[in-house]
């Protein structure tokens, strides 16, 4: 399907799955050959960030990251996400958000290796059931699959929430799952429940705490390992697989990852 008519019929769809009342009127359109969003007078767009293996042979990827514009200016996306007032709002937008990623990184020219897309916390906890089939649908609309997308829940140590049947839901439609921004060491639980396939520590992560949920992670079979904003020595030296950090390679609208990788590892 040529990709304006993908536009128009997601558009169509969102109408008709949301109602006029959380979708008004189209809010996915064509500018500069990518795709953006319209939410609240608002504009949505994509950036992606290379998510990089230190080993010529590893599993690479795209982390998308929402860039927001109004009126006066950016707006951080966790702004944007307090504005929905209802359950199905947050879904719908959560929805929006990862379809302008899939689509945007559907029109780029190269190869971008996995899609890793962010969660937000109160979509896993506003779906009723079966969490990933009405994104795989989205998906597939954009010739991609599941397989080739990794979903990233963000660690929060506070959550009372059990993330057990979501992500369970979503394996079984054949996402890989990434713990995000991990700021301390996860419970057995909360490992046992996500048996996530990447770990990305935050950057603040002191030493022992990183060298804790690094055994962690290899205790429980988690294959990819990296901690935000670290050079590609200093990952080496921790043991990770993987390396994302702004003075690598920054965000950018078009998929920068393989150029990298050739240039790092000759």
């Amino acid at each position: 399907m040529p990709l304006h008519d993908l536009v128009d019929y997601f558009n169509r769809e969102q109408r008709r799955q949301y109602g006029t009342a959380i979708v008004p009127k189209d809010t996915l359109r064509m500018r500069d050959n990518t795709v953006e969003a319209d939410y609240a007078g608002l504009v949505l767009r994509s950036r992606f960030q290379p998510i990089l293996p230190l080993c010529q042979e590893g599993v690479y990827g795209h982390e998308a990251f929402l860039s927001v514009h109004g009126k006066g200016g950016p707006l951080s996306p966790q702004a944007l996400f307090m504005i929905p007032t209802s359950a199905d709002e947050i879904v719908y937008l959560d929805r929006l958000c990862r379809t302008v990623h899939a689509l945007n990184f559907l029109l780029q020219p190269d190869t971008g290796g996995l899609l890793s897309l962010n969660i937000h916390p109160r979509h896993l906890a506003s779906v009723r059931q079966d969490h990933g089939l009405a994104f795989e649908q989205i998906l597939r609309q954009c010739g991609l699959a599941p397989e080739q997308v990794i979903l990233e829940i963000r660690h929060d140590p506070a959550s009372t929430e059990d993330p057990r049947r979501a992500v369970e839901s979503y394996r079984r439609h054949g996402y890989r799952i990434a713990l995000d921004n991990v700021t301390s060491t996860p419970s057995t639980t909360l490992w046992r429940a996500l048996a996530p396939d990447m770990v990305k520590l935050a950057p603040e992560l002191e030493t022992a705490e990183r060298d804790t949920v690094l055994d962690s992670a290899a205790r429980h079979g988690t294959p990819f390992t990296l901690q935000l904003g670290l050079t590609t020595d200093l990952a080496l030296r921790y043991g990770l697989s993987h390396v994302q950090a702004r003075a690598l390679a920054p965000p950018a609208e078009g998929l920068t990852g393989p150029t990298w990788r050739r240039g790092a590892f000759p």
